[in-house]
């Protein structure tokens, strides 16, 4: 009995679907005509743009900003932000430096599909 117990719990546990996914977007300034890619991960609750990784990713909830749903996270260095909207389409802000010399980087982004 014991052992059929098991294997129903290991066989629930293992079809249980996995929520965490990894999203690519393709983004671009307005005055840039180079692509840049922004990563955003839910199982390492991280944002990648350029080279940059920011981390303690928190889903932004109850705001009027986001149509579908809003990403934050942070280094030392700054904050990035990933507005989603429908349609696969974000718009991505970067806040860096401190007081004083605060640069604000914003981009619109496409998300990338795997076929």
């Amino acid at each position: 009995m014991k052992t059929t117990i098991a294997a129903a719990v290991a066989l629930v546990t293992a079809a249980a679907p996995a929520y965490a996914e990894v999203y690519t977007y393709g983004c671009r300034a307005q005055d840039d005509f180079k692509l840049y890619t922004a990563r955003l991960d839910t199982f390492k609750k991280t944002i990648t743009w350029r080279g940059s990784v920011f981390t303690n990713l928190k889903t932004i909830t109850n705001t009027g900003d986001c149509a579908k749903a809003c990403f934050e996270a942070t280094n030392r260095n700054g904050v990035a932000r990933l507005d989603t909207a429908t349609q696969g389409v974000a718009s991505l802000t970067v806040t860096s430096g401190g007081p004083g010399t605060d640069g604000v980087e914003e981009v619109e982004c496409d998300i990338i599909r795997n076929r």
